[in-house]
């Protein structure tokens, strides 16, 4: 199995610092940081540190998705983001998991009674009730559903298309794989 590790970026430089060193470049096929035009020299730090970097052309992060399929060369593709919330350490078990078969893995925020430290009052509350409704409507048994740290089958977004270029496309291929049926996972 080949991976991408799909970095999305707009001004993180500080979190590129921090966040991709702690990542082990022997776990990925590719790393490609998709650029949402930041000014603070995170593109110029990517490129410094040999990592494949384009930015994107349209807003948002669907249309920063959807320009990155046609780069991707790996089968499997891990959306990562530097600002803190996606942790380097749990890429293995994300990947040990996808090669057991899975469409899409969810790197849970809260799985086996777990907390996401950035939540405030209302994030919370979203945090916990759209998956409660994703686990009674389509009887998917996950425990986060909004969180960006995912990894997909490539070939998982030929049929399950992306048509929004906002935040919300992560939670479009989301639905759209449980109604197709796809296998899912959770770590």
């Amino acid at each position: 199995m080949k991976a991408t590790l799909l970095v999305f970026a707009w001004n993180e430089i500080d979190g590129m610092r921090v966040i991709m060193p702690r990542i082990d470049r022997s776990w990925f096929h590719q790393i490609l940081v998709v650029d949402g035009g930041s000014t603070d020299g995170t593109v110029e730090y990517c490129e410094d540190q040999g990592y494949e970097v384009f930015v994107q052309r349209a807003p948002g992060l669907g249309a920063a998705m959807v320009e990155s399929l046609e780069r991707i060369t790996g089968d499997v593709i891990v959306a990562f983001s530097p600002d803190g919330n996606s942790i380097p350490e749990r890429i293995p078990a994300l990947l040990a998991k996808m090669e057991e078969g899975y469409d899409l893995v969810t790197v849970s925020r809260y799985l086996d009674g777990a907390k996401s430290e950035d939540d405030d009052a209302i994030t919370g509350v979203a945090n916990w009730f759209f998956p409660a409704l994703v686990r009674r409507a389509f009887r998917a048994p996950l425990t986060d559903a909004l969180v960006m740290f995912k990894a997909y089958r490539r070939d998982l977004f030929d049929d399950v298309r992306i048509d929004t270029n906002k935040n919300a496309w992560a939670t479009q291929v989301l639905l759209r794989s449980i109604k197709r049926g796809k296998r899912l996972g959770e770590i």
